[in-house]
């Protein structure tokens, strides 16, 4: 017999004598019917148990007549292990006991829930939850040298930096913004306008006065000898919109490298050409550093140098595959260097820095650090980064740095946007760029492609190599849709210089660009691009129903487990589905009662090539057998897992006393 299948049971009886004839029944194993008696006769079902000993007679009929004379009948049966039989239903919510970011398809497979998120804006950038977040370089096409950071909204508002409404603060009245006074160590460090130096201590001490205030020169504007770098009223092209005709007398900080920088335009810190403030806290800085650093090094080019020798690291690398061109691995996620290296040498590993996990609900700003020398000449579409404007927006001190960043924040960048344009760009994200298409009229251009779904076209965002590049395994076969991504301006008439575009509705992937000139240069957004990469932080995980029945006479002995499971490209090889049985998975009482248990005893499955497991789980008795999948995605994202199919028997033998 099957377990769990009935059977008519019957014993017949005469008595010589003529007594009256008592019927009784008893069974040590399965579970007995209500009798049927009449005068000679007596029926009664019997359900089979779970197992049964080989050789057994579970049933036995005993006939009692008036006399109280007896006679039995014994049934014996077997109740034969299916190993392969399969007790897996197919897949609904009512046969999980626990669905965690796991969604049932309408093909019956089961899919994690990646919780993915595409944003609409970098201003503000705040994720909807906690996620985990990657970031792979894609392409670097530009002579500057480039390093990758973000900032956190609430530890800027916790330093002062930021009121509470998120704009910039000016603290001591000078004019220029604190945040961008301790970029550049500009402050004194004594009297009124007095601040706090950013590191352990000044590599220059030169002064200068502006506008009736007494400033630090830049450190990361002067030589290795520290030479006074002020210039004051100098006649330079008013950067406002609608006044590029008109030259202004403005004051002038700061210097740029002719060769070599060797040990000049430094501030001394963790990283000699990054801004104290932007590296990780630690004693080089004086553990006031608020970023984190990303890549140290975008640069993937065929030389390996760094802009006039202004990289943050060295440049290792003569290769341009996509890979930066340092050790990404020997520095963590915010840029501290490691104690131990995970993947020594530079590899494909290094292309890509898991992040962990990014805290929703706060702020995020990421900050482009790059080593260019800057020059002020709208004709080339450049202009020297303002530190101060007056109240009609005029600036009245420029700064001269080989060393500039910009924000996603475009409020916050210090160049000025001279041709005043709302929006600043607009680029067909599916269209291969070309310099010969006119993006100031598209319309026109026998180069513009036309946007999905539309009649309008714009000029192409990334070049024919960049898109090439991310088509392929490597980054998930990303085909960019024929959709705009428009770069807004910030309405302070600053230069926005990050562009966002979003992959594909959902898909929790979307690209940073940036545009690496100060005052916009060509404004096409493609100078660096990084691929970011988000999913939920939370694990997905399902556990099944109980799917054997109570009886406590029996013990699970060996189970069978069969998967059919798939995997997106995306997912890197620690991304797996683990899986595990258990057989106590409810908690079973004399009364009949079965109340869930919350830490049954997991077995490990390990498949076999075929994905097939054999189970012992003798040393665990129980008879609730459940199994259960967790969804690990290694760190990396997005993946899509997908179970298709779970196949699942078992074995079972008579508890032993």
């Amino acid at each position: 017999m099957e377990p769990g299948s009935t059977a008519q049971l019957q014993v017949q009886a005469t008595d010589p004598q003529g007594s009256a004839l008592t019927f009784s029944w008893s069974a040590s194993a399965g579970t007995l019917g209500t009798p049927s008696n009449a005068a000679n006769s007596s029926s009664r079902s019997w359900t089979a148990p779970a197992c049964l000993a080989e050789g057994s007679a579970p049933v036995i009929a005993t006939v009692t007549n008036g006399y109280g004379l007896s006679t039995t009948a014994a049934f014996e049966f077997s109740v034969p292990q299916d190993l392969y039989a399969d007790r897996q239903p197919a897949f609904t919510a009512a046969g999980f006991d626990q669905l965690q970011y796991v969604t049932i398809t309408p093909q019956r497979t089961l899919r994690a829930t990646t919780q993915q998120w595409t944003p609409t804006t970098l201003d503000p950038l705040v994720f909807p939850s906690d996620q985990r977040v990657t970031i792979s370089f894609v392409y670097e096409s530009s002579g500057a040298s480039h390093s990758l950071g973000y900032l956190y909204m609430d530890d800027l508002r916790s330093r002062g930096y930021v009121n509470a409404q998120g704009n910039l603060v000016d603290g001591n009245g000078n004019g220029i913004a604190d945040l961008h006074e301790d970029l550049y160590n500009l402050a004194p460090t004594t009297g009124p306008q007095a601040r706090r130096h950013i590191g352990v201590s000044p590599r220059c001490t030169n002064t200068f006065t502006s506008g009736g205030f007494t400033y630090r020169q830049p450190e990361l504007t002067l030589n290795a000898t520290c030479a006074s770098a002020f210039n004051p009223n100098q006649w330079l092209t008013d950067a406002r919109p609608g006044h590029l005709m008109e030259d202004i007398s403005v004051d002038v900080v700061g210097s740029s490298p002719t060769t070599s920088a060797g040990t000049g335009w430094s501030d001394n810190g963790l990283f000699a050409h990054i801004p104290n403030l932007l590296e990780p806290a630690h004693a080089s800085n004086d553990n006031l550093g608020l970023g984190h650093l990303v890549f140290l090094l975008a640069d993937d080019d065929s030389d390996k140098s760094t802009h006039l020798g202004l990289g943050a690291v060295s440049d290792l690398s003569g290769d341009n595959d996509g890979v930066p061109d340092y050790d990404v691995s020997a520095y963590d996620a915010h840029g501290l260097p490691r104690t131990s290296n995970p993947n020594p040498g530079i590899s494909t590993y290094d292309r890509t820095v898991d992040l962990g996990v990014i805290e929703g609900g706060r702020e995020v700003i990421f900050f482009l650090i790059t080593a260019y020398e800057t020059f002020h000449n709208v004709d080339n579409d450049t202009v020297f980064p303002c530190l101060r404007k007056d109240s009609s927006g005029k600036c009245t001190l420029h700064l001269k740095t080989p060393i500039s960043v910009y924000f996603s924040k475009a409020a916050w960048n210090l160049d000025q946007d001279f041709r005043g344009q709302s929006p600043i760009a607009s680029r067909n994200i599916g269209c291969d760029y070309t310099e010969a298409c006119n993006p100031y009229s598209p319309a026109s251009s026998p180069y513009a492609c036309m946007l999905a779904d539309t009649s309008q076209k714009l000029c192409g965002w990334l070049d024919f190599d960049t898109r090439a590049r991310l088509n392929t395994y490597a980054y998930g076969s990303i085909s960019l849709p024929k959709t705009a991504s428009t770069v807004a301006a910030p309405g302070n008439l600053n230069m926005a210089h990050a562009m966002l575009g979003a992959t594909g509705p959902g898909s929790g992937q979307w690209l940073l660009a940036f545009e690496d000139l100060p005052g916009g240069g060509d404004r096409d957004f493609n100078d660096v691009v990084f691929l970011v990469s988000s999913g939920a932080a939370q694990s997905s995980q399902v556990r099944s129903n109980v799917l054997s029945p109570q009886d406590s006479s029996c013990a699970i002995q060996q189970v069978y487990m069969h998967k059919d499971d798939t995997l997106s490209p995306t997912c890197p090889s620690p991304a797996t589905i683990s899986y595990r049985v258990a057989t106590d998975c409810s908690l079973c009482f004399a009364t009949g009662l079965c109340v869930r248990n919350p830490a049954p005893t997991w077995h490990p499955v390990t498949f076999d090539w075929n994905r097939d497991a054999f189970i012992d789980v003798s040393a665990t008795p129980g008879h609730q057998l459940c199994w259960k999948a967790d969804f690990l995605p290694g760190g990396e994202a997005p993946c899509q897992f997908t179970i298709n199919n779970v196949d699942i028997g078992y074995e079972s033998g008579p508890v032993v006393p």
